[in-house]
């Protein structure tokens, strides 16, 4: 009987002894999570008190819902044309070399020309011939020695040879073939001695002083994109480089087949470094609405929807809200959420509505800052 009694009270000493421990330990993790807490003691805030549930909360702050729409172009020159002869003939010279800078009229090719200058010529002389010609009936027609029907004839004739004389001119001009604006000339097939005619390609000439990238958008984004809008360029000949534009013109129509429509950028190259031709992957930012941003580790799911848990005079409150865009570990929410009030972040399975809560506040002491600037996503 007496060892019966000795072994239940060494039982109850245990059980004492674990019980305090216990408390202690319990005690001492709290000063830790809670500054201020002080350890071996239990922090009462007035008698019959809830003790504050230790969480870590963040103010919510204002991010611009931003996407990146991507999608691949092809350049060309913002002035580009392949050179055709107007007139058939043979080629008496060449008098330009493959990625030459040439300017607005400068001559590129001549044609052999012996017969439009013997036309032209012909022309200068009927003119001058009817002119002295309608001079002297003039000077005749006030003595009556000419009638004035003949001066009239007369004056037809020089104005027909006039005409004449400028098509010659024209037709002269047509064997030299000249560079219709600035810009650099490709390589060309034909050498001195060559007859061609106008359906061959003498040269192509570009201007690309800047570029003009046409890439095709998906019909949901068509009111979104303008003119004047900022674009960012990559071309695959030119990696890990990035050109800035801007939207040139928008297509008038969605294609009924890929529904998408056609857009065009201008790239500024002033290097020259890019060209005619090349693949590139184009970048737009389309700027949204502005949204609460939140951790993303502080938005829950549960049978009623996501949710955050917003504190409010050191109380939990469940408020529903609606995912719009994940972005760089943040979440932009739609709901009854505002710049600058407390979300909690860490620490949330033991929150009930209306529990008291003790908050440590992570980064930015003022409410309302962004802790990041984040770039958006692509589409």
């Amino acid at each position: 009987m007496t060892r019966k009694i000795t072994l239940l009270i060494a039982g109850a000493a245990v059980i004492a002894i674990a019980a305090l421990a216990s408390i202690f330990a319990k005690d001492d993790i709290m000063a830790i999570v809670t500054p201020g807490a002080k350890p071996g003691a239990t922090q009462v805030r007035d008698a019959g008190a809830d003790r504050g549930l230790p969480v870590i909360a963040e103010y919510a702050s204002l991010m611009d819902e931003k996407t990146v729409v991507e999608a691949v172009g092809t350049g060309k020159s913002s002035l580009g044309v392949s050179i055709y002869p107007a007139v058939s003939g043979e080629v008496s010279d060449v008098l330009f070399h493959a990625g030459d800078k040439v300017t607005k009229d400068q001559v590129l090719v001549i044609l052999d020309s012996d017969r439009e200058r013997l036309a032209r010529d012909l022309a200068a002389l009927q003119v001058k011939d009817t002119q002295q010609l309608l001079a002297r009936y003039e000077k005749a027609r006030p003595l009556g020695a000419v009638a004035e029907s003949e001066v009239d004839t007369a004056r037809t004739a020089l104005a027909q040879a006039r005409i004449e004389l400028d098509q010659a001119e024209v037709n002269l001009a047509d064997r030299t073939i000249l560079a219709p604006f600035d810009g650099i000339v490709g390589i060309s097939e034909i050498e001195a001695g060559d007859r061609i005619d106008s359906s061959t390609a003498i040269v192509t000439l570009d201007n690309i002083e800047s570029i003009l990238v046409d890439f095709e958008v998906a019909e949901t984004r068509f009111a979104n994109i303008r003119p004047g809008q900022k674009v960012r360029v990559e071309t695959w000949s030119l990696p890990g480089e990035l050109f800035e534009g801007t939207v040139d013109a928008i297509g008038s129509r969605i294609d009924p087949v890929s529904r998408t429509f056609s857009v065009r950028a201008r790239v500024p190259n002033p290097d020259g470094r890019l060209l005619a031709g090349m693949s590139f992957a184009v970048y737009v930012d389309i700027e949204g609405k502005q949204y609460p941003s939140v951790p993303e580790i502080s938005v829950l799911w549960g049978d009623e929807g996501t949710y955050v848990w917003r504190i409010e005079d050191e109380k939990a409150t469940r408020v529903p809200v609606r995912v719009v865009k994940r972005t760089g570990g943040r979440i932009l929410v739609d709901g009854g959420i505002s710049k600058g009030e407390l979300i909690v972040v860490e620490g949330v399975l033991r929150l009930r509505p209306g529990r008291t809560v003790a908050a440590t506040i992570r980064g930015s002491d003022e409410p309302g800052v962004a802790a990041r600037d984040d770039m958006g996503e692509g589409s």
